[in-house]
């Protein structure tokens, strides 16, 4: 894989390129899985017609976080190149192992429950069984972040902590900018799912960079 790329290409080069062509991969199998869904189930018509940029915005930054847990998953398989990506001496331990794991679910899970909202609404399930739902899945996901974050090293701490700050001073100004712009009746109102998705998408966006620049990308 790696002849792929020149040697001079810089790891966050090669970054976004292998993002790009997993999202690219993901988007073509994506399609064929909705069209076999749709002339094998043809009485399933989710409506779309409230579908918006946000929704569009969610499928995609939970389309990333998915890629993102399968790439952690089968990179924990290899506890030497584990090792070399968490910049330990040797092979990756069982705990390194068990945390990177851990990680990969949290990932995925939130892959699942960011776009869970729009997709209970375009069937039509119950309100209430479908906020409970969701809020079921947000304490899990809850108690799986703050385990890990007890569990990992200090290196992981500070990253966690750095890209929450960056992501709260960019995301409030940001917000503040758009809210004096509505305000001014310059731009059209926003909802509060469009602030959380885009605000996700800055986190996402923020805690990749944050990770590159301590060396823990590869």
């Amino acid at each position: 894989m790696s002849r792929l790329f020149p040697a001079s290409m810089s790891n966050g080069a090669r970054t976004l390129i292998k993002a790009l062509a997993a999202g690219a991969v993901c988007g073509v199998l994506g399609y064929f899985v909705g069209q076999l869904a749709y002339d094998y189930f043809p009485g399933i018509e989710p409506d779309l017609s409230a579908v918006r940029w946000a929704d569009v915005v969610a499928v995609l930054l939970a389309a990333i976080m998915v890629v993102a847990s399968l790439a952690t998953a089968i990179r924990s398989l290899d506890r030497k190149g584990l090792g070399k990506t968490l910049n330990l001496e040797g092979p990756a331990g069982d705990g390194e192992v068990r945390e990177v794991r851990l990680q990969s679910a949290i990932l995925i899970l939130s892959g699942l429950i960011l776009p869970l909202p729009m997709i209970l609404s375009s069937v039509g399930a119950p309100v209430g069984l479908s906020l409970a739902a969701v809020a079921a899945l947000l304490v899990l996901h809850t108690v799986l972040n703050f385990h890990l974050y007890r569990t990992v090293d200090e290196l992981f701490r500070r990253i966690v902590v750095e890209a929450g700050a960056v992501t709260f001073w960019l995301g409030q100004g940001l917000l503040f900018l758009w809210a004096a712009a509505e305000r001014l009746s310059a731009v059209a109102p926003i909802t509060a799912w469009d602030a959380y998705v885009v605000l996700m998408g800055v986190y996402l966006v923020v805690s990749m960079i944050v990770t590159m620049r301590r060396g823990l990308a590869a």
